[in-house]
């Protein structure tokens, strides 16, 4: 099950999406995470300024912290829609893999993990690798969790059925883990001119697939 993954980069300097004047409340605020995504998959997450992003929004300097409090708090609001994306793109990942025999449900799950991260490095960014929304914050903590929640239940499912073995709580977390490296590999680069592997997701999906292999 290889899928053609997008590079996530956006070069430096590359002209910026032409946008409409934002308005003031709700456009105004997601002209701003647009902007922030932007300049965030440019530079990364961590050398974005607020000024920088109010400019690329095209809203007054003072903008950013209206909306969100600080860099901090803009932060935290990408990665609650980093969240939402994820969740809703692994139900739907999981929804096309339901006729499949349950490792294969497993790899599709985990597969799909690392592509979200590829198109959507700005958000991976601000949801796992960004040490001002890593810990201490409940409700990001709680929505974290709720993202990951159907591949719990997919595991449980998977482990009752008696296609794995083991304790599935342990299994989740071993997944969980081996998709954040996998991703975090991906999303900087480092997964490509493997011999004949030469694609990045053909690496992803043969890392994938020798793990869940390797499960009870």
């Amino acid at each position: 099950m290889t899928e053609t993954m997008p590079q996530p980069a956006v070069a430096p300097g590359a002209p910026a999406t032409p946008r409409a004047p934002a308005t003031p409340g709700a456009p105004g605020r997601a002209a701003l995470l647009r902007a922030m995504e932007e300049l965030a998959r440019e530079h990364g997450v961590n050398n974005v300024g607020l000024r920088e992003v109010a400019r690329r929004a095209g809203l007054s300097h003072a903008a950013p912290t209206h909306f969100f409090g600080s860099r901090e708090g803009m932060i935290r609001a990408l990665a609650i829609e980093g969240l939402t994306l994820l969740d809703d793109e692994l139900c739907a990942a999981q929804e096309l893999a339901a006729h499949l025999p349950g490792r294969e449900r497993l790899v599709a799950d985990s597969v799909e993990f690392v592509a979200f991260a590829l198109r959507h490095p700005a958000h991976f960014d601000a949801m796992f690798r960004t040490p001002s929304s890593a810990q201490g914050d409940d409700a990001l903590d709680r929505a974290r969790i709720a993202a990951l929640d159907g591949l719990r239940a997919l595991v449980v499912q998977v482990h009752e059925s008696g296609e794995i073995g083991g304790d599935a709580e342990t299994t989740f977390l071993q997944l969980c883990a081996m998709s954040h490296g996998v991703a975090s590999l991906a999303v900087d680069g480092l997964l490509h001119g493997f011999g004949e592997l030469a694609a990045a997701d053909d690496v992803v999906e043969r890392i994938i697939r020798a793990q869940i292999a390797q499960l009870p």
